[in-house]
């Protein structure tokens, strides 16, 4: 006599009873760690990004991990330093030059010859106030502890990418080990395979990026020093570093120093500065290098590139705009597998071959 559906679902009942509560544990640690998921994917991008200076460094130390951890995280902290020392030198500038700057502001409104109905026959400094006294009313209802808070897990989350960049360089090979040793020896050639190909894509993806931030940084240079912008190693920095990690985009660096030349040259120079810098520095980066450059170093085609990073950042902000470009390449990493499979590369053993 068979058994039906209901008997089979009996006869294996702690079988499934363990399947589902490991699934309900695994939800649960997701779920804890969600918050936290831009410090993972930022780690594993510094540890690919690091993985050459370790390579190179273990033959001589065990301290390779801690050495090339540091080599990554202290330009870092250096060029964030170095942005928040200029911000803070902007921010006491123009405290100091407040009635300049309101008399440059009420000078600039009074020339752009605004029809009356705008300020309704007020003088111009008195439509000024009212408009700073709402803009001021509208300052006040941010929610000051959101933000703060937001802040704080961003700093959270650089933290854990430390630790996680370390940890992979020192135990990334164990950790490697360990799923394949839960692999049923038959399929190991597969794993192996498959881990192959990823990390080759992997790695093309985030050393690709890295050039393209690069590139970015020195075509800033230039553009900066053609305008005349002061403190340019600091500037072409956070450019630099607004590529490697869209923590912050580049208007938000482009964003202040348009402001500084409209207060110091007017309307026009803030503008056609503003313009040029944004499409010299990131037009070509962003549509065509960055993805040419990743798609060449990971051998995957540049649109898809394009469209992961693009289409990344727009859903999930920092995680996605890596974890999008790196699932596509895990996609195209498990086909090529599947090719070596069909046309007999990979050593398997009991498996039919396609």
């Amino acid at each position: 006599m068979e058994s039906d559906g209901i008997s089979k679902l009996i006869e294996h009942k702690w079988t499934i009873a363990i399947i589902v509560g490991v699934s309900i544990i695994f939800l649960a640690i997701v779920y804890a760690v969600l918050p936290l998921i831009d410090g993972i994917v930022l780690g594993v991008v510094f540890a690919y990004v690091g993985r050459p200076i370790n390579n190179k460094l273990s033959k001589y130390t065990r301290f390779a991990p801690f050495i090339a951890t540091a080599c990554i995280i202290a330009p870092i902290l250096l060029i964030l330093g170095m942005g928040a020392i200029e911000i803070w030198s902007q921010i006491n500038w123009v405290v100091d030059h407040d009635s300049e700057i309101m008399t440059s502001f009420i000078a600039t409104i009074g020339g752009l010859d605004l029809p009356e109905f705008i300020y309704d026959g007020e003088d111009t400094s008195q439509m000024i106030e009212n408009l700073t006294t709402s803009t001021i009313g509208i300052l006040r209802q941010i929610p000051a502890f959101e933000y703060a808070g937001k802040i704080a897990l961003l700093i959270i989350n650089f933290i854990v990418s430390v630790f996680v960049c370390f940890f992979l360089l020192m135990d990334g090979d164990r950790f490697v080990a360990l799923i394949r040793d839960l692999v049923p020896q038959p399929n190991i050639g597969i794993v192996d395979a498959f881990i192959e190909h990823a990390d080759q894509i992997l790695s093309g993806i985030f050393i690709g990026n890295l050039y393209v931030a690069i590139f970015a940084s020195v075509i800033s240079v230039f553009v900066f020093y053609f305008f005349g912008v002061p403190s340019i190693p600091a500037m072409a920095s956070l450019i630099f570093l607004a590529s490697l990690i869209p923590i912050f985009a580049g208007w938000m660096i482009l964003g202040p120093i348009a402001v500084g030349r409209y207060f110091e040259y007017g309307l026009w120079d803030a503008v056609i500065f503003y313009v040029i810098a944004g499409a010299v520095i990131y037009g070509p980066t962003e549509l065509v290098l960055r993805p040419y450059i990743v798609g060449v170093k990971s051998y995957t085609h540049p649109l898809l590139m394009l469209l992961m990073f693009i289409g990344g950042a727009l859903v999930a902000g920092i995680a996605g705009f890596f974890m999008a470009p790196a699932l596509m390449g895990i996609l195209i990493a498990a086909y090529r597998t599947y090719e070596d499979l069909r046309h007999g590369r990979i050593e398997t053993s009991n498996i039919p071959q396609q």
